[in-house]
């Protein structure tokens, strides 16, 4: 019974026993030993619950030999929970993470969870204590050296901490509920092309939200001090009470940046039900906010005229090249592309399509528009299969000025309230395209499309046909359209302006 209690306080001695004097694996039994103790990683009450055996035995010991066998599930329950064993196994295929990172892991610079900015430099003081020490150091030189933050390494511990980082720039929270991996269109436009560009003047410190970040941060622990001198939310967060709420504590100044009047989206439209349970949300969001930046002059009569900004949308000239060709040979092409909640949109020239199929040799060529449940026949058009990854804006915009080989595009929009406070961003793109349209008019285009200039509007069935027509037997009146609307969008919907904007808006935060 002495010699057990001996061996058993004796971590050097109980390894020679348990490996029967095998040199080379009580090396490395030692070495593995000292550094999980080191480093503190073990929870003991927690160890000893799930392993009553343990007894007196020390846990580092028992987990060496007995509880590194647990599943993983089991041993996070008493490994620090900096320590993800399951991001750890799937990141470098390893079975055994613990017994991987003290013994090869560390000296490869592995890191240890999704956020880890490699803050372990040793192996010989506790986890805890160099994590958060490392982690505090590592994300203010990052904070005082950045002006764009887009990495979640830093963007979450950031929003975390206790006390804020000061700097001598202007720190701007911004907020968008879609991933900042894959961004869509309006976030793209609205947000990241804008303040990475703005970014560059050196004034200011944008710290880029998304739902990649959101998803991995503990909601209920964000921004417990005055962290940014001012927020900016993209229409709709799952947490926009909280949000305000802290804004308001602190004193933080919040600007609201939509494209669209949320709350006037139709019953039809897929996202109705989660606007309606969100509504009130929003309006106290608009009602709170310092500002309120917009697309036009109908979707800027929606909210209060001494507090909101039009900031119309451009030509993004990082996303697609400028075309300056009209296509001159081959079957003429006529085609139409929107995201699939616009079947609405097309059913209004339909009856057009057939009627002017009857009299001439054409191509309808359709990208998106259509939802699986409408029930469509395909009489009329032709289907473009959409690419992977369709709602990455540049990855999308990118195809598509590869793909389409269209004489004329056709726009229509549903004159809907919602509708009405739509932006002109299809004429804009188009236009850089090369293609002359045919718009709906409608106040969204009748704004800056001048008939027989720089597009054709149309409003009944007899208008959609009369303009199509013109431009069918009119090559000369296709290629004068495209390069005045491609002039005008040179001219006036430049990324700079939209800069400009933005920066007198956020200046005065400093």
């Amino acid at each position: 019974m002495s010699l057990s209690k001996s061996i058993k306080n004796n971590p050097n001695t109980y390894i020679a026993f348990k490996l029967k004097g095998n040199p080379l694996k009580i090396s490395q039994y030692e070495k593995a030993y000292k550094r999980i103790r080191d480093l503190d990683i073990i929870d003991s009450d927690n160890y000893r619950q799930i392993h009553k055996d343990a007894l007196d035995l020390d846990i580092v010991l028992h987990y060496l030999f007995f509880g590194i066998n647990d599943s993983l599930e089991t041993q996070q329950s008493y490994i620090s929970d900096i320590f993800n064993l399951t991001y750890y196994k799937e990141k470098y295929n390893s079975n055994k993470p613990v017994w991987d990172y003290v013994l090869e892991g560390f000296f490869k610079n592995n890191t240890i969870n999704i956020l880890d900015n490699n803050y372990i430099n040793t192996l010989e003081t506790p986890i805890h204590k160099q994590y958060f020490d490392c982690e505090a150091k590592k994300v203010e030189s990052i904070v005082k050296n950045s002006t764009y933050i887009r990495d979640k390494k830093t963007l979450i511990p950031y929003i975390q901490r206790q006390n804020p980082i000061n700097t001598n720039k202007i720190r701007v929270g911004v907020f968008t509920n879609d991933p900042f991996e894959n961004l869509a269109p309006c976030p793209y436009i609205r947000i990241h092309a804008i303040f990475s560009e703005l970014s560059k003047c050196d004034k200011y410190t944008f710290f880029m939200y998304g739902m990649d970040s959101f998803v991995m941060m503990d909601i209920d622990n964000i921004l417990r001090s005055k962290l940014f001198d001012v927020v900016i939310v993209q229409r709709i967060l799952p947490f926009l009470d909280l949000l305000r709420q802290k804004c308001e504590k602190y004193s933080i100044p919040i600007i609201y940046e939509t494209d669209d009047d949320l709350l006037a989206v139709e019953k039809d439209s897929p996202s109705y039900e989660y606007v309606k349970r969100v509504e009130n949300s929003i309006k106290d969001f608009i009602n709170a906010s310092d500002v309120v930046t917009v697309t036009t002059d109908k979707l800027s009569s929606k909210f209060d005229e001494n507090k909101t900004v039009i900031i119309p949308n451009y030509y993004v000239n990082t996303v697609f090249k400028p075309r300056d060709d009209i296509k001159r040979a081959g079957k003429l092409k006529l085609g139409y592309y929107g995201t699939l909640t616009h079947s609405q949109d097309l059913f209004l020239i339909k009856d057009v399509i057939l009627k002017l199929k009857e009299k001439y040799e054409f191509d309808f060529e359709i990208i998106g528009g259509f939802n699986e449940s409408d029930e469509i026949s395909d009489d009329w058009f032709k289907a473009i299969e959409l690419p992977p990854d369709n709602m990455n804006f540049k990855k999308f915009m990118n195809w598509l000025s590869k793909t389409v080989n269209w004489d004329i595009a056709i726009v229509p929009l549903k004159d809907t309230i919602f509708n009405q406070s739509k932006s002109e961003l299809k004429y804009i793109e188009l236009s850089v395209l090369s293609i002359p349209a045919v718009y709906s008019d409608m106040c969204v285009y009748n704004s800056v499309i001048e008939n027989g200039l720089n597009g054709f509007l149309a409003k009944s069935d007899n208008d959609w046909i009369e303009k199509i027509e013109m431009l069918i037997n009119d090559e000369f009146l296709r290629k004068q359209i495209s390069q005045n609307a491609q002039k005008d969008v040179f001219e006036n919907y430049t990324l700079n302006n939209r800069v400009n904007l933005w920066d007198a808006i956020l200046s005065k935060y400093g």
